[in-house]
């Protein structure tokens, strides 16, 4: 706090230098508060951008030096500039109560003077002094923040020609970025019941490891609060389901399984061999699935086959990166190179600029870093205590950017790939369903029933179709659609140096080839492996299924799942023998 009325100006003179000195410690690019007592009153004339017209009383000597240091650093007094009701704006008052004053101050850059919310006094708040606290609400940009930090690191890196070197320079100057503004959580409840305050006493308990004494009272305390927290919880749960249930029945049941544990599927922590020992190990248990990985996606496949169209196609425009971005979905989990989709959707125009001149990079070149060709899985027992890989589901996690790409990719592609899907498939199409597929089906059935027409069906289940898709027939039938040499290049180029690895906890396996099927996750796989049955399912359009207003129709389609349609025995089994084929 400044010093009173009692001090000198030589005292007042210094502690302003003090001020400054401190002051030009902060970064310029920080957002930098001023507040304490100065022992000034401003009044309440608004003297041009500093001081504003609500503050409270008369200047005085000391209140001019005060705008004159703050005019001197570009300062505003921003209790000052909010029209609040008198006793919102004195913040000081004397022995006996006989005088209200105006002395406390919180002051912020003119720059950010339009983040500022509110600021007033609180005269109400009990904290055992003749001054009462000024609060400041800020509508906290942490963007703006964030995004000059990432644009300083990524000018001060300097130009370069090399793919794999400008990928680097813009993750480590996003992830370096994030790190250093946002915010990251330092521990997680791990059960529902779990309150802040235990947390705090097991931080204290592990501080205190080297004395037995003290860290066998802390944990004696943390046992008692943890029972009464969770006896608290269950009761509170308890009393939601019982109100629940003469009102939603199934949303109370709901509730019971997940209290209990019962709708929770966890794996058992250990794997089976292929021969069928359990391992136990963690390093075992990596090796178990990355040869699992192997096995699953391994094939004969050729080598990288080339391009026989002209490498052509048009640059890749701000407005399809800006829309690729906008239609990201956000809150979902990062791949290998750590980069989240709103780190870039933070960045606003600054991120559109530096993903426009990566991609357009890989797009020229065909050359895609090494991050974005990597995908993780997470492996999700079907069942509790699974030990078995076979029976476990595999989730994959790509690279966010990854993602902006193949989106960009899949708007430019699907203008030629969506004439080429026959109207049976109602699987990742436009305005089409599932429910559409059965209510045809139905009528069919109950069409023939009525007109007592015989009807053969066929369904097929294909065992893990997608990962058996087989890369070299699928670029030969790609090949023949108009998509341009760039496109298929770079499609090309993915599937061919694409590696998967499993994560286990917080271990990662050795990454592995992947020779088949389509990309888990990937925007483009719903219509490559559409494409992909497409092909073969023509083969059927020359037998005879039933006909429908006068067009022949013999199967029907969603996704993997099939049906076929015959009026005859004999019909059917020559279909089901072309598809077996």
């Amino acid at each position: 706090y400044a010093p009173t009325a009692d001090y000198d100006e030589d005292a007042v003179t210094n502690f302003y230098e003090n001020i400054d000195k401190a002051y030009k410690q902060c970064k310029s690019d920080d957002i930098t508060y001023v507040m304490g007592d100065f022992n000034a009153k401003v009044g309440d004339k608004r003297i041009g951008n500093t001081v504003g017209p609500f503050g409270l009383g008369n200047k005085n000597d000391r209140g001019d030096n005060l705008v004159t240091w703050c005019q001197s650093h570009n300062l505003v007094i921003t209790n000052t500039w909010y029209k609040n009701h008198p006793r919102r704006l004195w913040t000081w008052r004397s022995p006996g109560d006989r005088t209200r004053n105006q002395i406390d101050y919180i002051m912020v850059s003119h720059r950010f003077r339009n983040s500022i919310i509110s600021s007033k006094a609180f005269p109400g708040s009990d904290c055992g002094s003749d001054h009462v606290p000024v609060i400041c609400e800020k509508d906290t940009d942490i963007k703006q923040k964030y995004r000059i930090k990432v644009q300083n690191r990524f000018e001060a890196l300097g130009e370069t020609t090399k793919t794999e070197a400008l990928w680097e320079q813009m993750k480590s100057s996003i992830l370096a970025s994030a790190v250093e503004v946002l915010p990251k959580i330092q521990m997680n409840k791990k059960k529902k019941w779990m309150t802040d305050d235990i947390l705090l006493l097991m931080e204290q308990r592990r501080l205190k490891k080297s004395n037995p004494l003290e860290y066998k009272s802390i944990d004696k305390e943390i046992r008692i609060k943890c029972s009464e927290a969770k006896e608290k919880w269950l009761n509170e749960q308890c009393l939601d389901i019982e109100n629940k249930l003469s009102v939603n029945t199934k949303y109370a049941h709901r509730r019971i399984d997940e209290i209990t544990g019962k709708s929770r599927c966890t794996s058992s922590g250990c794997i089976k061999s292929k021969s069928g020992t359990i391992l136990m190990e963690k390093h075992d248990i990596l090796n178990r699935w990355s040869e699992y990985i192997g096995e699953l996606f391994d094939d004969n496949r050729a080598p990288k086959p080339n391009i026989k169209k002209n490498i052509e196609g048009p640059s890749i425009m701000k407005d399809e990166v800006r829309q690729a971005i906008k239609s990201m979905k956000t809150n979902k989990a990062t791949g290998p190179d750590g980069i989240s989709i709103e780190m870039i959707q933070y960045l606003d125009e600054l991120g559109v600029d530096i993903m426009t001149k990566l991609i357009n990079k890989i797009y020229d070149t065909g050359e895609l870093p090494e991050d974005l060709t990597k995908s993780i899985f997470i492996a999700l027992p079907k069942k509790p205590g699974a030990t078995e890989c076979e029976l476990h589901r595999t989730i994959s996690l790509m690279s966010h950017v990854t993602k902006i790409l193949l989106k960009i990719l899949m708007m430019r592609m699907k203008s030629k790939t969506r004439p080429e899907i026959a109207k049976e498939q109602y699987g990742f199409m436009p305005d089409k369903s599932t429910r559409n597929a059965i209510f045809i089906l139905r009528m069919i059935i109950e069409r023939s029933i009525e007109v007592k027409h015989d009807i053969y069906l066929c369904f097929l289940d294909y065992t893990k179709a997608f990962d058996k898709v087989k890369h070299d027939n699928l670029f030969q039938i790609l090949e023949q659609l108009d998509i341009d040499g760039k496109d298929l290049r770079l499609i090309r180029n993915l599937y061919w140096n694409q590696k998967a690895a499993m994560k286990v906890n917080n271990d990662t396996s050795e990454y592995t080839n992947i020779k088949r099927g389509v990309r888990q996750g990937c925007v483009l796989s719903p219509d490559l492996f559409n494409i992909y049955s497409e092909m073969i399912l023509r083969n059927l359009e020359d037998v005879e299924g039933i006909k429908i207003g006068g067009y022949n129709c013999n199967n029907l389609r969603y996704a993997d799942d099939t049906v076929l349609i015959a009026s005859t025995e004999e019909d059917l089994q020559k279909m089901v023998n072309i598809v077996s084929e």
